[in-house]
């Protein structure tokens, strides 16, 4: 896709107010980790994304519910093995455009890394603290690094979300929304 075209999808696409469409123009655009995004197209994917997620698991409980499926542990495994794929399934899509916003509010893609580590740190300590004991010893150190990486996650989040970009061309290229 050249340049012209790019920049036509985008005035159509941002013109838009459909979270669907802002979804899979995120997925389609799920390679590019060069140019820039707007907070819109941050906010809409991820409403897009909320919306596609709740249809497709109402399918699955609907037919788990057909199929007469309720064995808890059955079903504890397939919502969780459908978590896992769907999250393993938007994880380019995601990574990319987190980069782009970053790369809007003129900063560099690898702070994509840095919320990509905290969000893995949180899950992973989310349910390893659950078998910890609060008298370990290593129970503070897990909570004192759940604290930091929750804050560093939320600020990260903050500029993601609600810091605007840059109103003049950077150097990751010019304002998507000019």
């Amino acid at each position: 896709m050249n340049n012209l075209e790019m920049h036509e999808t985008q005035e159509t696409i941002y013109s838009s107010n459909n979270p669907l469409k802002y979804w899979l123009y995120v997925l389609k655009h799920s390679l590019d980790f060069k140019t820039r995004s707007p907070r819109k197209e941050f906010w809409m994917f991820y409403l897009g994304n909320i919306i596609v997620f709740v249809i497709l698991i109402s399918l699955l409980t609907l037919v788990l519910y057909i199929f007469k499926v309720t064995d808890y542990t059955q079903l504890v495994a397939i919502y969780s093995t459908f978590v896992i794929v769907w999250r393993i399934i938007l994880l380019l899509p995601a990574l990319s455009l987190q980069t782009r916003r970053f790369h809007d509010l003129n900063k560099s893609g690898f702070y994509t890394i840095l919320f990509f580590v905290c969000n893995f740190l949180l899950g992973y300590l989310s349910s390893f603290l659950e078998h910890v004991s609060e008298e370990s010893s290593k129970f503070a150190i897990f909570v004192a690094i759940f604290i930091v990486c929750f804050l560093i996650d939320m600020w990260l989040f903050v500029l993601l979300g609600f810091i605007k970009g840059s109103s003049q061309e950077n150097k990751y290229g010019p304002n998507p929304l000019a």
